[in-house]
């Protein structure tokens, strides 16, 4: 193999001779390149700029130096591996964009089927608290809520309050009404709020249902030692499963206790 062969890994003619040059005769003055070369001066110095960048040369105080060909090939090699991963690393993001766009159109025109998500994860409770004065504070009609003890009343009281100047109906079940609860079913009541109290066996889940289309839920299960493992809080619009919450709470709201 020969100088030549460099082409091969990319580098241009000009840069193989000059790499060339001063393998051969160890250094050289930069200025000097283009008389020695025979090369105009913008050509030597694009070229000695390249093989600087690849790690082929060293340039000092205006003299140019070689890099052994194993040292500068190897960091030729690992600096393509990297470009090459993070090419592969883009590819791969664009690919799962693409899927993730035009797999449910597919699924849509060609399958019959509609794929987008029936409910997006909410990051713990707070978030969910959150997310509940968010959907309160959209109510146009009604507001159903099924929970233990609402010991987050306060967080979503003055959203309530507002709703029910709006003339928005609120519904509230609890499944406890001892100790502080009745401080605020007192309270909830005082206000307008609609409360009942259910101490039958129920499912392992709370939420809050507006207007029958959004719906913020907490789905956990019970360990065998009675204690609980919650499950990620979800919001959904989907009217299939807004309405399988709604038609339970309608349910229990029957068979409740007026408080």
């Amino acid at each position: 193999m020969s100088f030549s062969d460099l082409r091969s890994i990319g580098l241009k003619d000009a840069e193989i001779r000059v790499y060339e040059h001063l393998v051969e005769n160890g250094e050289e003055l930069l200025s000097a390149i283009p008389e020695k070369l025979g090369m105009d001066a913008e050509a030597a110095r694009s070229a000695v700029e390249e093989l600087a960048r690849i790690g082929a040369i060293e340039s000092k105080s205006g003299r140019l130096t070689p890099v052994a060909p194993k040292a500068f090939l190897q960091r030729y090699m690992k600096k393509q591996e990297m470009e090459c991963d993070l090419r592969i690393s883009e590819l791969r993001a664009t690919v799962g964009r693409l899927q993730s766009t035009l797999e449910p159109l597919y699924a849509e025109k060609r399958l019959g089927m509609r794929m987008e998500e029936l409910l997006q994860a909410i990051d713990g409770l707070p978030a969910m608290e959150l997310e509940t004065v968010k959907i309160i504070a959209r109510a146009n009609a009604e507001v159903c809520i099924l929970a233990e003890e609402f010991s987050w009343y306060d967080k979503v009281r003055e959203e309530l309050i507002s709703a029910l100047e709006r003339k928005v109906a609120v519904r509230v079940i609890l499944l406890v009404k001892d100790g502080k609860v009745a401080q605020r079913v007192e309270d909830m009541k005082q206000h307008g709020i609609e409360v009942r109290f259910s101490g039958r066996e129920w499912r392992n889940t709370r939420f809050t249902i507006v207007d029958s289309r959004e719906l913020i839920f907490l789905i956990w299960a019970r360990k065998s030692d009675s204690s609980r493992i919650y499950y990620r809080p979800g919001y959904t619009k989907n009217p299939g499963l807004v309405s399988v919450f709604h038609d339970s709470f309608d349910l229990l709201w029957e068979k409740a206790d007026r408080l």
